[in-house]
């Protein structure tokens, strides 16, 4: 993704420097400390996985390329084998849209790093991963069980990927049980949250930007590749039930301690004053420091920016992705922020409500709710004639630009919210709550967060 000193200067180079950290991290395991089990081949094969999902097989052909060519991806281990039942054509990859933010994955690792696992079918035995009781934190480190070895570890990661890109509000403590099960430790599970949402708003800005330019959104992607995981489903997941209550988190994994930071943590906390070691969500994520760092520069890039969108809208852009990926927490909070901003307390309440439908009595907002709602599908499915309601609207120039990135931001920030923790939903929503629309599945045809 290339800076772009007309844009929003730094959303380009923080997301590469996001994408660099998360891909060809200093340890793999955690920051500073020797590679563990998530390689770099692996956490490049989540990548390429994810962007041929979000609808993007050029760029999931990059990753593909990189994941079985960087140093640690033996020829022995048949990661390429593996990865071939998940794709769609294999071809070359293709020079990706220029301007801001276009996608330029990073060159492969340079340093040599432990063997990629051979990868088999999942395990039928695995937990239901839409268990959705109430979290208890899990240890910082779980080493993997005697009957787990590599298979399970890429059959795991696999089927997490997939479940995250294509329906996040499916995700539940299970799935984070299974990764600790495979041998992942809770800085592994943090980072591969990370790659897997990263590349949901990679692919969404790519999305956006060709659209912009009057490709299509997104390319079709075969039936086999966007057939959600098999799973031992014991009960449907609750329905979501949205509000504008202050809601607290919970973490399925055991956070960094606020009185345990190292010398990184503490740096990045310290350079940014929308994070705080007060959020169990922020100190979850401190377990890949360098990836929060650059994700936060981003996310207040795009958030607070002055010119381009106004505040308010960018607020109800956000609101509108969180109601459609089931974000029960983030629409409650950018729920309350649109209501502040927008001093309309009352059309905050009735997004919650009945989400796009709210909005229809103004054309600005109809056409600002109509091009989220496509965008946010897996894969996007915005099409030339809502970029062109919006330009009807008067959303034009950097206005657009922000709507692209800030719908393709909270494809980001949802899903670590989402997959990494629970929010506490009071017992009464005092009236202010609705049901959530259809959670980001494959479309048919066509505090803070940062």
């Amino acid at each position: 993704m290339s800076d772009d000193e007309q844009y929003r200067p730094g959303v380009g180079t923080h997301a590469d420097a996001a994408r660099a950290a998360l891909l060809r991290p200093a340890g793999v395991e955690g920051h500073g400390s020797r590679p563990g089990p998530l390689t770099p081949a692996l956490r490049t094969a989540v990548a390429a996985l994810a962007a041929e999902l979000a609808g993007q097989p050029r760029l999931a052909r990059r990753y593909r390329v990189l994941a079985t060519t960087t140093p640690d991806a033996h020829p022995s281990d048949h990661l390429a084998d593996h990865l071939a039942d998940h794709f769609t054509d294999a071809g070359p990859a293709e020079p990706a849209p220029a301007g801001p933010g276009s996608v330029q994955p990073a060159p492969a690792p340079a340093d040599p790093g432990p063997t990629a696992p051979d990868p088999t079918a999942p395990d039928p035995t695995a937990p239901d991963p839409t268990d959705r009781t109430a979290p208890s934190a899990s240890s910082a480190a779980s080493p993997a069980s005697p009957s787990s070895g590599p298979a399970d570890l890429v059959a795991a990661v696999l089927a997490y990927t997939r479940v995250v890109t294509l329906a996040p509000a499916d995700a539940g403590r299970a799935d984070v049980a299974e990764l600790e099960r495979v041998g992942l430790g809770a800085a592994d599970i943090v980072a591969l949250a990370q790659i897997v949402a990263f590349v949901s708003y990679e692919a969404r800005v790519a999305s956006g930007l060709a659209l912009l330019d009057g490709a299509p959104a997104a390319e079709p992607v075969a039936a086999a590749v966007t057939t959600s995981p098999a799973r031992v489903n014991t009960g449907a997941a609750p329905e979501p039930r949205f509000t504008l209550d202050t809601l607290t988190w919970a973490p399925w994994i055991t956070p960094v301690p606020a009185d345990g930071l190292d010398d990184e943590q503490r740096a990045v906390v310290d350079a940014h004053a929308t994070l705080s070691t007060d959020s169990p969500y922020y100190r979850t994520l401190l377990h890949a420091p360098a990836a929060l760092d650059h994700r936060t520069h981003v996310y207040n890039a795009l958030m607070y920016g002055r010119g381009g969108l106004p505040r308010a809208e960018r607020e109800l852009v956000t609101l509108l992705v969180s109601r459609i990926n089931g974000c029960v927490y983030c629409a409650s909070v950018h729920g309350r922020k649109f209501a502040q901003l927008g001093r309309d307390p009352e059309a905050a309440r009735r997004v919650l409500d009945e989400g796009a439908t709210a909005l229809t009595g103004d054309p600005r907002r109809a056409a600002l709710a109509r091009f989220t709602e496509r965008q946010t599908a897996t894969p996007p499915a915005a099409t030339a004639a809502d970029v062109a309601a919006l330009r009807a609207a008067g959303v034009e120039g950097a206005a657009l630009l922000d709507v692209v990135h800030c719908v393709a931001l909270f494809g980001w920030a949802n899903r670590l919210m989402q997959v990494l923790g629970t929010p506490s939903v009071p017992e009464s929503c005092t009236g202010t709550s609705g049901p959530a629309a259809p959670a980001a599945v494959p479309a048919a045809g066509s505090p803070s967060l940062g």
